[in-house]
């Protein structure tokens, strides 16, 4: 992504890779994608049924501020569409460090187009993968609906969508005020950013369960 390499034999390469996939196995994230891999297998072999309603809960409206950084770009480089197609090619080894909310605990890097250069790329990779397992979970909730599992994919939604929006205003306000290198405000503004996309595109699913509608069509 710009910079040195940072294994210099096959073989250590390979072993960072094994330790990231095993940490990466215990993540959220890792749960996340088998579960949604497990389900997409469940609904082949099962029928679809049709959709239910639901009683609505009295919630309060998104903030304007959710919509605001729910809708901001994505890039389109080389590397975000390779990371968004999960290519071997990207090493994904350091990206789960970055994956919450700051402070970071790295040293700021020194200033140089290098460095500048390799935190473009790695915001570019970064975004593919939030991309990239926000299709797989959507394709876990897929599975499930498909499966007639329509409340508990309510459900789900409810719980994860409450648990972000409760630290929503101290992720905002962190985040506005940080002050750190450009690196770390650029990778928590990048955080920020997909927990708004997250909790905008809960709000969309559910609203449409609700009312009875499929939101995976």
């Amino acid at each position: 992504m710009g910079r040195r390499a940072k294994y210099f034999t096959l073989d250590k390469k390979a072993d960072a890779s094994q330790r990231h996939r095993e940490s990466y196995s215990q993540s959220q994230r890792g749960k996340m994608m088998r579960q949604a891999q497990n389900a997409c297998a469940y609904a082949k072999c099962n029928g679809r049924r049709g959709p239910r309603t639901f009683k609505i809960q009295s919630e309060a409206p998104l903030t304007s501020s959710l919509f605001q950084f729910a809708a901001l770009p994505l890039p389109h480089s080389y590397l975000f569409h390779q990371s968004l197609a999960g290519s071997n090619l990207i090493d994904e080894s350091d990206l789960l460090q970055w994956d919450k909310s700051p402070p970071y605990d790295f040293p700021d890097p020194p200033d140089s187009p290098e460095e500048e250069r390799f935190t473009r790329n790695l915001v570019d990779v970064m975004h593919g993968q939030h991309l990239r397992v926000e299709r797989e979970s959507c394709a876990h909730r897929t599975a499930m609906y498909n499966m007639g599992e329509s409340d508990r994919v309510l459900e789900e939604i409810r719980e994860v969508q409450k648990s972000l929006i409760s630290r929503w205003d101290e992720l905002h306000t962190c985040v506005s005020h940080f002050q750190a290198c450009a690196r770390h405000k650029i990778m928590a503004e990048c955080y920020r950013q997909w927990v708004a996309r997250r909790i905008v595109n809960y709000q969309t699913e559910k609203d449409l369960l609700i009312a009875g509608k499929n939101p995976y069509v």
